[in-house]
This record gives C-alpha cells, sequence and structure tokens, in this order.
C-alpha cells in the first residue's frame, strides 16, 4: 500500500512540474524561447553534473532549473544575469555556492574562461611552428649530400667492383 501511495504522489508531483513548466513556456517569447535553450544547454545538472541540463533526462532538479530559467526571462533578467544566478545558488549536499561548476562551459568573460579559449589558439600556433621547424630540418638532411667519408672502405671497395662488373 506504501508502494503505490508513494508511486501517486510522485505522478501527482510530476504532473504539478509539468504544468508549471507549461504554464511559464507559454509566456516566452521567440527570442527569450532561444535564451532559454542556450541557458539549458550552458547549466549542469545540479542532481548528478552528468551533462547539461538540456540533454538531461527528466527529474525534479531538471524540472526546477527549467522553470527557474524561464521564471527569470519573463522577469526580465539578461542571459549573464540568469548564469550568476545558478553560479550563486546553493547545493544542498554541500551547503556552498555552486559556483563555476554548474557551468558547462566557462564565461568568456572571466579571466579563466579567457585563459582557456585562448590557450587553443596558443597551442595550435606552438604547434604549426614546431611542424615547420621538423619539416625545414628533415628537408635540410634530404638536400644534404652523404660524403663517401661515411661508409668504411671495405664497403667502398666492394660498391666499387660491383658497379665494375656490371659495365
Amino acid at each position: 500500500m506504501k508502494k503505490y501511495t508513494i508511486a501517486l504522489l510522485l505522478v501527482f508531483v510530476g504532473i504539478a512540474f509539468t504544468q508549471n513548466y507549461e504554464f511559464y513556456d507559454k509566456k516566452l517569447t521567440d527570442d527569450q524561447q532561444e535564451k532559454a535553450i542556450y541557458l539549458e544547454k550552458n547549466i549542469m545538472a545540479t542532481c548528478c553534473f552528468g551533462g547539461p541540463v538540456y540533454m538531461h533526462g527528466k527529474n525534479q532538479k531538471t524540472e526546477e532549473i527549467k522553470i527557474t530559467i524561464r521564471r527569470l526571462l519573463i522577469e526580465g533578467k539578461t542571459t549573464d544575469e540568469i548564469l550568476d544566478h545558478f553560479r550563486n545558488s546553493i547545493d544542498s549536499r554541500t551547503g556552498q555556492p555552486y559556483g563555476n561548476r554548474i557551468l558547462a562551459s566557462p564565461k568568456a568573460s572571466e579571466t579563466v574562461g579567457k585563459v582557456s579559449y585562448w590557450m587553443v589558439v596558443g597551442f595550435f600556433i606552438i604547434g604549426l611552428v614546431l611542424l615547420a621547424i621538423a619539416l625545414n630540418k628533415m628537408k635540410a638532411q634530404k638536400d644534404t649530400p652523404q660524403s663517401q667519408e661515411d661508409l668504411p672502405d671495405d664497403t667502398l671497395k666492394k660498391i666499387e667492383t660491383e658497379l665494375s662488373d656490371r659495365s
């Protein structure tokens, strides 16, 4: 009997969240709808941090985040203000703010974000320089003729005799 009561309670809670989610979803403009999807792709699911809310399965925590995103968009908050809202939200397990770990990717406007984006460019340039140096060394080795002094005398005599035998 307890199992049925719990299952029924979960169904009602799910329906309540679905109605609430749809209620906010209907009030969004097309631009706000695009921002909501963008934010869902850039905020991690707080249930397990296994991926962004957009690609995560339905559960209470992800639905709460979706509702909060839409509610804040309707209130006129900007994308950065909404991301800051989630960064400053308190994690119920640790009692600390989520911080940057709730973001799927670092904000480009912050130092960490700038460094991570510019490191890719820097490593690409360093790789091109190293590739150019390696290719120049290989080309220089190919262009330099090998002298006869590199071979031992008996090998040179053997080559000369084989060449004279063929002529």
